[in-house]
């Protein structure tokens, strides 16, 4: 019984790794954009635990300092955030992802554990500006609860082993 429980908790961990991925490929797909991640705050830094086509030097890091974020807005007021245009937006324009790696548009809604803290954020960032619907802000929150179970999920199966 051991042994099965060694073996099954890798395999479990990547089936549930795999749902993260193919849930932010769909969200990513649906709404057209290049870039899906699942962020989470740890205080002096934003943690990517998923993504969806992140590429280069922030991929291999994995992280981002919390002030180049574009989350924080969301964590702090437990409520989706966007931005049309970052170039022109006052509190965003000078960030080094809107100056150095190209963002210009994005939007995130909170992911809530299920106790109602709300832990980072499931959002999509776009190359070109881009006016948000609610449709679109509709995408993401039940995609962010699902993420949100699928984390729990593993933090179970990693307790439990």
């Amino acid at each position: 019984m051991g042994s099965d429980a060694q073996t099954d908790g890798p395999r479990t961990a990547r089936v549930r790794r795999e749902d993260e991925e193919r849930r932010l490929d769909e969200v990513a797909a649906r709404l057209g954009f290049p870039l899906s991640l699942v962020s989470l705050v740890l205080d002096p830094a934003v943690v990517f635990a998923g993504n969806h086509s992140l590429v280069g030097w922030i991929a291999q890091v994995g992280a981002l300092p919390v002030e180049w974020s574009f989350r924080s807005t969301t964590v702090v007021t437990d409520a989706p955030h966007v931005v049309g245009d970052a170039t022109v937006d006052p509190v965003h324009r000078d960030n080094p992802v809107v100056t150095g790696e190209g963002a210009r548009s994005h939007a995130g809604v909170p992911l809530r554990t299920p106790d109602g803290r709300v832990v980072g954020a499931h959002r999509v960032i776009g190359v070109d500006p881009h006016e948000f619907t609610a449709g679109e802000i509709a995408v993401l929150e039940p995609a962010a609860a699902e993420l949100v179970t699928i984390f729990e999920e593993h933090r179970a199966g990693s307790a439990a082993a």
